[in-house]
């Protein structure tokens, strides 16, 4: 029929794959690239069940999708028409975006798709967004011992506050510095000191709970938020620590220390900000220092004690 050939050589020329299929769902025309997007010869596919190219967890229900196609007049564009997958002669699933049109052809009704492959989409998609967990990943993280950094810092302890203020849930902030740094650095070099820091920030991680978030907040400067905790097992976490660091400087021979300040946090008050509690944290690490370095020393929010 003079229509059929007419139709039949559009979707030839068309630049995506296209089919026909009557109201029974059989394939009626075909085009090359459909033919090629499903991985059959062209013969195969003519006379076919549409139902060829459909996951077979979704056939039943697709015959019904036909049957409401064919009894309503509106076409089905691309990109806001039907989203789902599509079945190759392999088996292999793929996501295709389909837009539908009514044809009729010496007065019988057909369905016409116009069919897309979104594999390449999905794929550049997972790649940005890959991509963009990377970056952000990349910006939360210390550059050179690959713990938190900062700005990941200051968003955790914002939530421990804010998990506090809503579920009581205690938490701990240790504020930890690397004793006679400088003058690992003088002595050895950059290099050395770099190492250094990479290795003593991996000995305090392993030392840590699961739980716990590290970061490196300045020059020899970590900071070390431990959240559901009690006083005593905060006390164990950081001996832990002390001594994890105490055995490795003795064996680089490295002649460092750290001084701990630790602000515990267990009630909402007025003070609980992020600024107050590093007030408090640093006040006990300094305090410490003073006293001699190597110290471990914990602070309230109302007064910094000696431990």
């Amino acid at each position: 029929m003079k229509d059929e050939r007419d139709l039949s050589e559009l979707i030839e020329i068309i630049p995506d794959a296209a089919l026909v299929v009557n109201q029974q769902g059989t394939i009626v025309l075909v085009n090359r690239l459909a033919a090629d997007m499903y991985g059959y010869e062209h013969s195969e596919l003519l006379g076919a069940s549409l139902n060829l190219l459909l996951p077979e967890a979704i056939r039943t229900r697709h015959d019904a999708h036909l049957a409401s196609f064919f009894g309503r007049a509106e076409n089905r564009p691309m990109g806001r028409g039907l989203r789902f997958q599509g079945q190759r002669k392999s088996g292999e699933l793929f996501h295709v975006d389909i837009m539908l049109s009514h044809v009729h052809i010496k007065k019988v009704s057909y369905a016409i798709a116009f069919i897309r492959d979104l594999t390449p989409m999905r794929e550049a998609e997972d790649k940005i967004r890959r991509e963009l967990a990377i970056e952000r990943q990349q910006a939360l993280t210390d550059y050179l011992t690959g713990v938190g950094n900062r700005r990941a810092f200051v968003s955790e302890l914002e939530t421990s506050i804010e998990e506090l203020s809503q579920s009581g849930h205690p938490f701990a902030l240790a504020l930890i510095d690397i004793d006679n740094f400088k003058q690992l650095n003088d002595s050895f070099g950059h290099e050395v000191g770099d190492k250094a820091l990479q290795q003593i920030a991996h000995c305090i991680q392993e030392q840590c709970r699961g739980s716990d978030f590290l970061a490196r907040i300045g020059g020899d400067e970590f900071a070390l938020i431990l959240p559901l905790i009690t006083p005593d097992a905060v006390q164990a976490v950081i001996a832990r620590i002390n001594s994890g660091v105490a055995t490795l400087s003795n064996q680089q021979q490295w002649q460092v220390s750290l001084s701990i300040g630790v602000c515990f946090c267990d009630a909402l008050t007025a003070d609980l900000t992020v600024e107050t509690i590093m007030r408090h944290a640093d006040a006990a690490m300094y305090q410490g220092k003073r006293n001699g370095k190597g110290r471990i020393n914990v602070a309230s929010l109302t007064s910094v004690d000696s431990a």
